[in-house]
């Protein structure tokens, strides 16, 4: 079996699909606004005690990126958890698979790299996978459902856009450091939006399941996640590794299956598998 399934990735798969329903689960009883800025807090304090000891000198030309990369990380996480506040975990999860098409099509438009017949042929099964999945399988389309479709297939965007923008820093300081200084802008933009509420809300009356959701999401979702696929990109290479992307949207959709009794409809079962074939044949490289 270890021949044909490399644990590190499986689990950081399993472990980013669970963020979904963690934080649907926070959302029940935290605003939107205090959820993103509590998830960065916790998430930055965490990967601070990771670089910090190992911390690089800082390079010439560093703070405009990571800057950017802030920004981005920001825009990212209030459209990511803004999007599960309408929209469904599993649904969340598989527009956000859309990332790579997006990325594909932003690299056509601006930089005229052009797909190839398969990579169009992945670019329209794709975007037909997401209609389908954005009707909720009724032919129809719910206002609230649609706006967090959007909001999900901006995170999808937003993700493009930081991953693109940390690059560069990453090759100069290393992933953990690189990232520790994106999340930590992106707490420091999102801080003025959040401290307000913060101080109003009932903390005291937040039950143990949101907290968990929330600490979940910020800690186990994202920095050991990260960590176990770094970890992966390292033993086993990207081609190995990045096949694993495709069973993230699954694991939170079984995982908000037994956690929030959430399902799909046939219809979005093949919108969904439409979508993931689409990717594929867009990023296929071989």
């Amino acid at each position: 079996m270890g021949r044909w399934i490399r644990l590190e990735p499986l689990l950081a798969v399993v472990l980013w699909g669970a963020i979904y329903p963690g934080a649907r689960l926070a959302l029940r009883e935290i605003d939107v606004a205090d959820v993103t800025f509590l998830r960065l807090l916790l998430a930055s304090a965490v990967l601070a005690a990771v670089w910090l000891p190992r911390r690089r000198p800082v390079p010439s030309g560093f703070w405009r990126p990571v800057a950017t990369a802030g920004v981005a990380q920001a825009v990212f996480q209030i459209l990511l958890v803004g999007g599960l506040r309408w929209t469904t975990a599993g649904q969340s999860a598989i527009l956000f698979a859309a990332a790579p098409l997006l990325t594909a099509a932003w690299l056509a438009a601006r930089r005229g790299e052009t797909p190839n017949r398969r990579g169009w042929f992945g670019l329209v099964a794709g975007i037909a996978g997401v209609a389908l999945v954005a009707s909720g399988g009724t032919g129809s389309l719910d206002a609230s459902r649609l706006f967090g479709d959007l909001l999900a297939l901006g995170a999808a965007a937003a993700w493009s856009w930081y991953c693109l923008a940390i690059a560069p820093v990453v090759a100069a300081v290393g992933t953990w450091q690189a990232t520790g200084w994106g999340m930590t802008i992106a707490l420091v933009l999102f801080a003025p939006l959040a401290l307000p509420d913060l101080a109003r809300h009932a903390w005291g009356a937040v039950s143990w399941p949101a907290w968990a959701g929330l600490a979940y999401g910020a800690t186990a979702g994202m920095v050991v996640a990260m960590a176990l696929w770094g970890r992966s990109l390292h033993r086993f290479g990207q081609r190995q590794t990045m096949v694993y992307v495709y069973l993230e949207p699954v694991s939170a959709v079984v995982i908000a299956a037994i956690l929030l009794g959430e399902s799909l409809s046939v219809v979005q079962a093949a919108g969904a598998l439409l979508t993931f074939a689409g990717v594929w044949l867009a990023s296929d490289r071989s």
